[in-house]
């Protein structure tokens, strides 16, 4: 019985269309994903697309979507008999149920298999055919290794299939119907993503990876610091956390299949208790009704009566239904786990202010609109024909116009409710933490017309594609089809939204700029779109399929006559307004302003490097005085700006000519020096020649100036100026004045694409040896310190803000205008602002503090303040004095989310800080660290430079980084800085796995911000641990005072090295020469603790460490090496990542610590609840999380 049952079911299978269909769409969607560079998912920078970790993570990331398949094939298993009213006869058979169920299951089981393998061999075969016809760069393929897609397949793709047809199969069996296993289907999927976003939190890992059916969290535990060699090599094993969670998942399915899957009992059919009191109700209702007399009137054909009373109808169908019920909690507890732990800076959650929150309902309801909009397009409008009424209805006397109304007003208030569930959801929220400035017009205009009326357009595309099919099927496939060609399209230079139905650009938005100028572009593409709209839905409406099926074809030739006179107007006056709407569309975005298409906006920066990259070493003039005279009109969004200059020769050669970069957004531009012009400008690659008549020779000085208008005409589609608003102006001098000499960062940076077009490989940074270099800043050729002068003018309700200290500031003619003046050498960086802002400010020791932010934006306002003060406090203190008399930060707005800092100016965006909830003490205070990182960067960056080769960014980013963490170590004690350092030490070694070219010592770092940022927190702070805090700041005050405004040469990290060595013995030069010079990775781990009880009433802590030091290559191989240093022991009453605990430190010393195992025992007062080694994360260790035990 079993093997017939399992044969008939496969062969029931593999006779159906959708068994090919189904394969057919998992093959082709891996195989695609794997050829085409825009979709990529288990690959990606130095990946191998055929390596072991691209191939497991492409069939774990499948086989979340599989579980749709197992429903589609084990699911129909369980209930054809119930569907197909064949259940009487089967079960009239003498049938062995274990013999009987087990055959059915294992037979779609296999099918499923089969099936699912479609995944690997896509995999497989587009990376072979991809390596041959050049679809895919050679250098992404490594050897064909066909035991990575078994292992992958067997390990982790076949157990989660196996868990899920369990799963699916005893629902199916328990309850007969289909409804119920989709609803437990999308139950499981709601709870593994709720649930997903509670575990990902470094303490929940191991929980998460043990509790996750498709061993995704797993796969991620297992390889969360593999590197790059790690993923293109290492085998999976079934080992460790891995084989415990199939283990548990595969025994968890046995059972449920075993006791909802009816083996032990013969298979019966279902009771007919309901049907029975059915008849009974009904043959005593047949008198009553009979004894009634009803007297009617026809009122004859009105429409508006039949639109209301089917859209009544529509809408009880739609929205009293239990898909309908799931959808809506979907879409509620989708935003449960962002709402109650939401994600942020170093795991703290900012305010839930209300761009936030609409945001968060968009990202979080896109794919299921999606989702919507291909069912119950289906579901709707087939809904009469499938219910075998469809003639009957038809056969009415109500107008065509009332079907398609009525469905689209329902499907309509599915989406409309569904948008309306999350904003309840997230309001409740919003009330629930604190926040009560709802703003409820930002959900009103971003949910409902930013993002609402696009998916009713949407809607009418789905009808109109379900009107012209077959069946609803065909009509989902070919709505799937439009929205995979949407990104498919692109690729083909159809990127245009123009050519993306209901398309538009991004409405961004801001609480200091609102809704900018973006959403009046947003409302031309509405016109357009709707004109397109018009169009579909009288065509829809002509082709409503009415009666006896009917060919596509026969109602196309009767499309005239249903059109009607009112049906031709519809389609002229839709035609007209997408017309006229989508030529004013083309003569801003394309005439007015220049659109680019992806790939020819990589050739032209291909082709601008062969060009110019032969003049990319020579010499430019140097600025060394600047006067900058800049004009902004906010309400035109226009800046018209000149710079006063003065430039000097500092090489050792004569200047006859060099190049200079047009600015981007700009219309007109000059540059005016002594003794030359300006030549003819490229206008391909917005550049020119300055050419002196008299060369500027080594060491000589001429004045100059430099000329902009910064205006803008009509708008764009895509690609904004986002510097220049109505409120909010913030653009640096180098994106608003030309530029002298080669632009490095207009080079391709990708190296597949680099290589696609004939380029040599990119050179990150100069080599650190590479001492002709030394004379240049960091910030590149040409860029030293100047003198600088400001004269800024802004609308009168503004305020205009660059670096300086305020001389003047007049009102006239509407004009408010600002004069700052520098009294202290600067660094050539510097920035232009204006807005409409609230001020706090304060006097501290001689030192103005001001912060400038959004009037909703208050909550941080204070903190900021009392960590730029601590932080003049400590660095004046430690590294020298502070060069300016005042600190300025000022809020811009969000469209960018970083803090820069510019000379006594930082620029803080309003999406971070600024709305940071710091009222949990037990989460990090990055509002306090942020701006003390940047303070710091008066220090480091802006009295001390770095030369423009290898290491540079360790100079200005380390080093704040270090000074911000030891003022943050001043306030809340040394105990509270590990979970920020455990934050930036996973950081690290995610970064590092993910590093596209070739991961670089410390002091060799090319601008790789986990390292310099990341990393160099942790190795900063070990320095600090082991040669003391007051011997280091010595060391770096030291370093300051050599270099301080030193321009020839500017230091490199050999000469930070020297300083921070220059007193150290030999173990401590091994140490930080380890750190520095090399990728040294330690593997800590406490692996037992016993507590024995003396007889004196104190504790011996017994605790085993196993230890092992690594060095790593710029791929990630590692190799190890014999160490004995001195590491520390810490024993703890409570958990050290509590950061609410205070007191909890029972034990902290060092202790010899050797490769391989070591035991070491303690003698303490108390019993310890932790026991750790390196507890406070002073080393770079590459997995920190087996440092602590718990007893």
């Amino acid at each position: 019985m079993f093997l017939k049952m399992l044969s008939f079911e496969w062969r029931y299978f593999v006779r159906q269309p959708s068994f090919y269909v189904t394969g057919l769409i998992f093959f082709l969607l891996t195989f695609f994903a794997t050829v085409s560079e825009n979709i990529q998912i288990g690959g990606g920078g130095n990946v191998l697309y055929n390596g072991p970790f691209s191939i497991a993570q492409t069939l774990i990331i499948m086989s979340i979507f599989a579980m749709f398949l197992v429903v589609n094939f084990v699911a129909n298993t369980a209930t054809r008999n119930e569907s197909t009213q064949m259940a009487e006869l089967l079960y009239c058979k003498p049938i062995n149920p274990v013999s009987y169920q087990l055959g059915r299951f294992f037979g779609s089981f296999a099918v499923v298999a089969v099936v699912f393998a479609m995944v690997p061999l896509g995999i497989l075969l587009g990376t072979l055919i991809g390596g041959v016809t050049g679809w895919v760069d050679p250098e992404r393929l490594g050897p064909t290794n066909l035991a990575h897609y078994f292992t992958a397949y067997s390990y982790l793709s076949l157990p989660t299939l196996f868990v899920l047809s369990c799963l699916f199969y005893a629902v199916a069996i328990r309850f007969r119907s289909m409804m119920a296993v989709y609803l437990v289907a999308v139950g499981v999927f709601i709870v593994y993503v709720v649930s997903g976003q509670f575990l990902s939190e470094p303490e929940y890992r191991t929980i998460a990876a043990l509790a996750d059916p498709f061993a995704a969290n797993t796969f991620g535990e297992i390889t969360r610091y593999w590197t790059m060699h790690d993923k293109n090599n290492a085998e999976i094993e079934l080992a460790g956390v891995l084989v415990q969670n199939r283990l548990i998942w595969i025994a968890a399915a046995i059972v449920i299949l075993a006791v909802f899957g009816r083996f032990t009992r013969k298979v019966t059919l279902r009771t007919s208790q309901k049907l029975k009191k059915d008849k009974k109700n009904t043959d005593s209702s047949i008198a009553d009704k009979l004894n009634k007399r009803i007297d009617t009137k026809s009122s004859g054909v009105t429409t508006l009566a039949h639109i209301a009373l089917r859209v009544r109808f529509e809408i009880r169908q739609v929205i009293f239904s239990a898909p309908f019920l799931v959808l809506g909690a979907f879409t509620i507890f989708s935003l449960v786990a962002p709402l109650i732990d939401p994600p942020g800076m170093f795991g703290t959650p900012n305010w839930p202010i209300t761009q936030s929150m609409v945001g968060l309902i968009v990202g979080s309801t896109g794919l299921l609109m999606l989702i919507v909009l291909t069912y119950y397009s289906a579901e709707i409008v087939w809904r009469e024909r499938n219910s075998g009424m469809g003639d009957i209805v038809d056969s009415m006397p109500v107008h065509n116009l009332t079907f398609w109304l009525s469905k689209i007003v329902a499907i309509s208030l599915v989406i409309a409710l569904l948008f309306l569930f999350g904003t309840g959801a997230t309001i409740v929220n919003q009330l629930v933490k604190g926040y009560d400035n709802l703003e409820l017009s930002q959900y009103i205009i971003r949910l409902g017309y930013v993002n609402f009326v696009p998916l009713m357009m949407s809607a009418v595309l789905a009808f109109f594609l379900q009107v012209i099919s077959p069946n609803k099927f065909v009509g989902m496939i070919l709505f799937v089809l439009y929205i995979i060609s949407t990104i498919v399209l692109s690729n083909f230079g159809f990127s245009h939204n123009m050519f993306q139905f209901s398309g538009s650009p991004q409405v961004l938005y801001s609480d200091i700029n609102g809704y900018g100028q973006f959403l009046s572009i947003h409302s031309w593409y509405m016109l357009y779109w709707l004109g397109a709209t018009v169009i579909l839905a009288s065509l829809t409406y002509a082709l409503w399929h009415r009666g006896p099926v009917q060919p596509l074809k026969a109602r196309i030739k009767k499309v005239p006559y249903y059109l009607g006179l009112p049906g031709k107007v519809s389609v002229a006056v839709g035609l007209a307004v997408l017309v006229f709407a989508g030529s004013y569309i083309h003569y801003n975005t394309r005439i007015l302003n220049e659109y680019v298409v992806e790939d020819d906006a990589l050739d032209l920066q291909a082709d601008y490097e062969k060009t110019y990259v032969k003049y990319a070493q020579d010499e430019i003039p140097t600025i060394v005085k600047t006067h900058a005279k800049v004009d902004i009109f906010p309400a035109e969004r226009r800046i018209n700006a000149t710079a006063d200059i003065t430039v000097k020769n500092t090489s050792d050669k004569a200047i006859e000519r060099f190049m200079v970069a047009k600015p981007q957004f700009t219309q007109q531009w000059n540059v005016v020096i002594e003794g030359g012009k300006l030549g003819e400008a490229d206008d391909k690659f917005d550049v020119a020649w300055f050419e002196f008549s008299e060369p500027l020779k080594p060491g000589e000085s001429r004045q100059g100036e430099l000329s902009v208008e910064r205006a803008h005409q009509g708008f764009t589609d895509g690609n904004n100026d986002l510097a220049v608003n109505f409120n909010g102006t913030f653009v640096n001098n180098y994106s608003l004045f030309p530029a002298f000499g080669y632009q490095e960062g207009v080079q391709l940076q990708d190296r597949h694409e680099r290589r696609k077009r004939d380029l040599e490989p990119v050179k990150r940074a100069n080599k650190l040896e590479e001492e002709q270099f030394y004379n240049e800043s960091f910030f590149g050729k040409g860029v030293g310190f100047i003198d600088f002068e400001a004269t800024i003018s802004t609308s009168e309700d503004q305020f205009a803000i660059a670096p300086g200290y305020l001389q003047s500031e007049t009102v006239e003619n509407g004009r408010r205008t600002f004069h700052y003046k520098m009294d202290a050498p600067m660094v050539n960086f510097y920035s232009i602002m204006s807005a409409k802002l609230s001020a706090k400010k304060e006097s501290y020791k001689g030192i103005n503090i001001e912060i400038y932010y959004h009037e909703d934006h208050h909550m941080n306002v204070d903190r900021m303040i009392e960590s730029v003060k601590d932080s003049i406090d400590y660095f004046t203190e430690n590294f020298g004095p502070y060069q300016h008399k005042q600190m300025r930060i000022i809020e811009f707005p969000g469209y960018r989310s970083f803090a820069q800092s510019f000379a006594n100016t930082v620029p803080y965006s309003e999406r971070i800080g600024f709305i940071t909830d710091l009222r949990d003490p037990e989460n990090i205070d990055p509002v306090y660290y942020v701006t003390a990182h940047e303070v710091a960067h008066q220090w480091w960056g802006h009295q001390v430079g770095a030369a423009n080769v290898q290491g540079s960014a360790i100079i200005s980013e380390s080093l704040s980084q270090y000074s911000a963490l030891m003022v943050m170590e001043k306030k809340y004690g040394p105990e509270k800085i590990r979970k920020f350092l455990k934050y930036e030490l996973d950081s690290y070694l995610r970064g590092r796995s993910v590093e596209i070219l070739e991961e670089m010592p410390l002091m060799r770092s090319e601008n790789q911000s986990y390292i310099h940022y990341r990393k160099g927190s942790v190795v900063m702070m070990s320095l600090k641990d082991r040669l003391g805090e007051e011997r280091l700041n010595a060391s770096l005050r030291n370093f300051l005072s050599a270099y301080k405004y030193q321009s020839a040469p500017y230091p490199t990290t050999k000469d930070l090295l020297a300083y921070i060595t220059a007193d150290a013995n030999e173990q401590e030069y091994a140490f930080v020469s380890g750190v520095f010079e090399h990728i040294t990775l330690y593997d800590l781990k406490t692996e037992s603790v016993e507590v024995v009880d003396r007889e004196d009433g104190l504790f011996d802590i017994n605790i085993v460490i196993q230890a092992a030091l690594k060095r790593a290559d710029g791929q990630g191989m590692e190799t190890e090496h014999e160490f004995e240093d001195m590491v520390d022991i810490g024993a703890f009453s409570d958990d050290p990542e509590d950061l609410s605990s205070d007191n909890f430190v029972q034990y902290l010393s060092k202790h010899l610590i050797k490769s391989g195992k070591n035991t070491i025992t303690l003698t303490l007062k108390e019993r310890p609840k932790y026991v750790g080694v390196d507890p406070f994360v002073k080393l770079v260790d590459r997995d920190s999380a087996d440092n602590i035990y718990r007893l």
